[in-house]
């Protein structure tokens, strides 16, 4: 009997009952590879010629040959050795406790030899995930464009692509955007594109099983071991089996039969169950699965898989999920309905057109939440219950129109298992207690009763209240209105329930009661305010401050709709959005956001985030107090993507355009006097900020640094976004900012002006900020280093890139020449004439302001 070896990933055994094993590996047909023999405990090592590979094609068995694959154990042992003779000092290194997940990266790119880089291939395995993640962009790029590399890292891809969703997800987008670049240079597919396919048809399907622990179970109000509350009702269980006896599979089903009025003993409850379940299962398993809706988002499923496998049965729930239904499929289409709506948006004329489209768009999506999806950028799990579609907003840009939108989620254990919230419409009715909506008692009951959907309302604690119900019982209640949020034919559609005379006299007494109840208590505190006496001069006092200093809310521009949006306080927001949402009485209710941006490569972006969550590490390590603020970015594909937003801030355009005020000004008003605490302290947070983004600035070159790329939040941080032209890509490859980075004479009068301590401070930081760069440049480089290899992106198309980096750090220059260097930075960059000209460009061309 003659077995012909193929060379194939998976291992091949033969079993035989003689002591002496043969061991060969996967890829058994070259001929430079390594048989181990073990006979009796002793290991003989032999290596394979020509004639002996040959005659291993077709193998003869027998019963004294057997053949069995080498373990992974083995091979590691053989690669130890390999490293400790040819290099020890490698090994040691790999082996230490110092030896990072960046020097992991950096020696799996940097060597040539097969037996490192399959040292360093199983190495990953010991890192943690997120560890691991941070540097996945480079991992792809080196699977998909080294031959060598990649077959040492698919084992960990395919590893954990079968044990996590989001994994295999992140994977295939960025698979997705960077094979685009190989594709240009060889349209014949590769490893990478075979890998990409496998994902995404699962072939490595992640595994979703779920342990439910006492942790897990008090995150939200659904406990995935007990019954659920409609079958609660047709189980009734005595007090002291509540306190004393476990909620268990047994002594449910025991339960269950009690109430039938059979008395039957553990061991037949428990085969019985066992026998219902199983027969429920195999009802499921060939009961006619109902259509799929994926992607289409009139049919209110589009982002439903139909996996029922963590449905309840008699009360419990699988704990593994068995069926075939696709599991990256209901995310991949979320995200995908998203982007679809960026990629309509720019062919809209006007910017309130733009809007109202994308919320009749977010409207649409609607219908077809809650859903088992997520925003990746938030690491806790979650569904998506509603979008806030009266919130979105399309944000500035000329040829494109990237927008913002508030996401409502509902935290939970589990996104695959845990319960969705049943499905809620935006039309509820909502209890008024507010001082603002008790009329005066001259006005007639009745009037108000036939008006009151006119007035403000405030939202409801509780899911469902039956008004008439409870007020013939004699319980209080508030008078009912509906939301101010529904139109008028939705108001026609909604049922205004009916009142009877006993209801109707009740409600009278308890608005009068109410009203007094409210009159009386303000007379007690004017009363008291009445003692303390106020002069004039005080009373003038106080409104001058309140006009002259707090926040100042932006009014709503039609041709800048984002700036009022923007600029509102995400505390008051989050606490606007829940009052009016048909999900904020849920206790786990959370608010999100995310900015979705199509047409832009966000594969800058993203490799600028790595570079600032690498330095943000460095300087605290090396405690220098500077302030930067990575932002999150997803990478879907080569032209659009996801990207955090950063919260109660605007840009400097906004400010300027909105409060018609100088920067100085500004601060002024928003955080108050010259010596007040805030004050210092904003002025404080702004020189940490200018100070580390200058340094980021001039290490990536990054351009377009007009006024609208420049945010400033509510504590006086400086945030730069955008960074989709740096290295050597410039706008329109005119190369109007040749400066180090931007600083303009308004950031110095921020500071003080020219002699002030804030300013030599500022330059202290860029100081003390490039000598701890420089320290490790050797972690900031690979990232930037493994990403040109093989790369198109446009930052890379002209020169050395990374030689011009690696000289911007300035190893040959000692501390004090150093210091020399970052004074003449900071003075050309103040009197740069290009900084100014390009700022007039914009203006000019884009309307920013300068």
């Amino acid at each position: 009997m003659k077995f012909f070896y193929r060379n194939t990933q998976k291992p091949i055994t033969i079993n035989n009952s003689t002591n002496s094993n043969v061991t060969l590996p996967s890829n058994i047909l070259k001929t430079s590879d390594t048989i181990n023999l073990i006979d009796d405990g002793k290991d003989l090592s032999t290596t394979l010629t020509a004639s002996s590979s040959s005659i291993l094609k077709a193998v003869d068995l027998s019963d004294n040959l057997p053949l069995v694959l080498t373990t992974s154990t083995n091979e590691h042992l053989s690669t130890n050795e390999h490293l400790s003779k040819k290099h020890p000092g490698l090994l040691r290194l790999f082996d230490s406790t110092v030896c990072t997940i960046s020097i992991i990266i950096s020696y799996l790119f940097s060597t040539k030899e097969p037996v490192v880089q399959q040292f360093l291939g199983k190495k990953l395995f010991e890192y943690s995930y997120d560890e691991v993640d941070f540097y996945l962009p480079q991992l792809l790029n080196m699977y998909i464009h080294i031959q060598s590399i990649s077959t040492v890292i698919h084992d960990y891809i395919t590893t954990r692509c079968s044990q996590s969703v989001d994994f295999s997800l992140e994977c295939a987008w960025l698979f997705d955007a960077y094979i685009t670049d190989q594709m240009k240079v060889s349209k014949k597919p590769n490893d990478a594109v075979r890998l990409l396919f496998d994902i995404l048809y699962e072939k490595y399907k992640p595994k979703i099983i779920y342990i439910p622990t006492l942790a897990n179970n008090s995150i939200t109000n659904h406990n995935h071991l007990t019954l659920d509350e409609d079958e609660n009702e047709n189980v009734t269980i005595d007090e002291q089996d509540k306190s004393d006896t476990p909620l268990n599979q047994e002594n449910t089903m025991i339960q269950i039969t009690k109430t039938k009025g059979h008395q039957k003993s553990r061991s037949d409850a428990s085969d019985d169950s066992a026998a219902i379940i199983n027969d429920e299962i195999n009802k499921q398993q060939y009961r006619r699965q109902p259509r799929l809706y994926l992607g289409d988002l009139n049919s209110g499923r589009a982002f439903d898989n139909n996996c029922v496998c963590f449905d309840n049965t008699f009360g419990f729930r699988r704990q593994e999920c068995i069926c075939n239904a696709p599991r990256l499929s209901p995310e991949r289409e979320f995200l995908a309905a998203l982007i679809n709506i960026g990629k309509k948006l720019p062919h809209v004329p006007t910017k309130e057109k733009k809007t109202q489209n994308l919320i009749g768009e977010m409207k649409r999506m609607n219908m077809n939440l809650p859903a088992r999806v997520w925003i990746p950028f938030y690491t806790f799990p979650h569904h998506v219950v509603r979008i806030a579609y009266t919130e979105a907003t399309v944000l500035n840009s000329r040829d494109r129109a990237p927008y913002i939108v508030y996401i409502e989620v509902v935290l939970c254990d589990n996104v695959f298992v845990s319960s969705l919230p049943s499905k809620q419409f935006d039309m509820r009715l909502r209890s008024t207690k507010s001082e603002e909506n008790m009329l005066h008692p001259l006005i007639t009951i009745n009037s108000i009763i036939s008006d009151y959907p006119n007035y403000e309302t405030r939202s409801l604690d509780t899911e469902s209240i039956e008004p008439c119900q409870s007020l013939a019982n004699g319980e209080d209640t508030d008078v009912w209105s509906v939301s101010d949020e529904t139109t008028g034919d939705e108001q026609q559609q909604q049922p205004i329930p009916k009142r009877n005379s006993f209801a109707h006299h009740r409600s009278q007494h308890l608005i009068l009661s109410a009203y007094h109840s409210d009159t009386q208590s303000l007379r007690s505190v004017e009363s008291r305010t009445s003692q303390q006496e106020i002069t004039p001069a005080e009373v003038r006092r106080r409104i001058s401050e309140a006009k002259s200093t707090g926040p100042i809310l932006f009014d709503r521009d039609p041709d800048d709709p984002s700036a009022a949006t923007l600029k509102e306080p995400w505390d008051r927001k989050e606490q606007r959005i829940r009052q009016s949402s048909p999900y904020g009485h849920l206790e786990n209710w959370q608010l999100v956001a995310v900015i979705v941006k199509c047409g832009d490569d966000l594969r800058h972006e993203l490799l600028a985030y790595q570079f600032m969550v690498k330095l943000k590490e460095i300087w605290r390590n090396e405690h220098v107090p500077v302030f930067v603020r990575p932002i999150k970015i997803l990478v879907l594909s080569n032209n659009s993507g996801l990207i955090e937003p950063i919260l109660n801030a605007v840009s400097l355009h906004q400010i300027k355009k909105n409060s018609r005020l100088s920067l100085r000004d500004y601060f002024l008003h928003e955080f108050g006097s010259e010596r007040s605490e805030e004050f210092l302290t904003a002025i404080h947070n702004f020189v940490e900020s200018c100070s580390a983004y200058s340094i980021i600035t001039y290490l990536l070159q990054v351009k377009d640094r007009h006024n609208g790329n420049i945010l400033l939040d509510d504590e006086g941080h400086v945030i730069h976004i955008d960074f989709g032209y740096m290295l050597s890509a410039t706008p329109k490859n005119l190369g109007f900012e040749s400066s180090p980075f931007k600083i303009t004479q308004e950031f110095v009068d921020i500071m003080g002006g020219l002699e002030s301590d804030m300013y030599k401070y500022y330059k202290i930081l860029i100081f003390r900020g490039l000598i701890a760069a420089r320290k490790h440049m050797d972690q900031l480089m690979p990232i930037v280093e493994i990403m040109q290899h093989g790369s198109q992106l446009n930052c890379f198309s002209k020169g050395n890139v990374t030689l011009g980096l690696r000289e911007r750090f300035h190893l040959n220059m000692t501390d004090e020449q150093l210091e020399f260097h970052v004074e003449k930075m900071v003075e050309s960059s103040l009197n740069s004439l290009t900084t100014r000209v390009y700022d007039t460009f914009q203006y000019y061309t884009n309307n920013i302001s300068k």
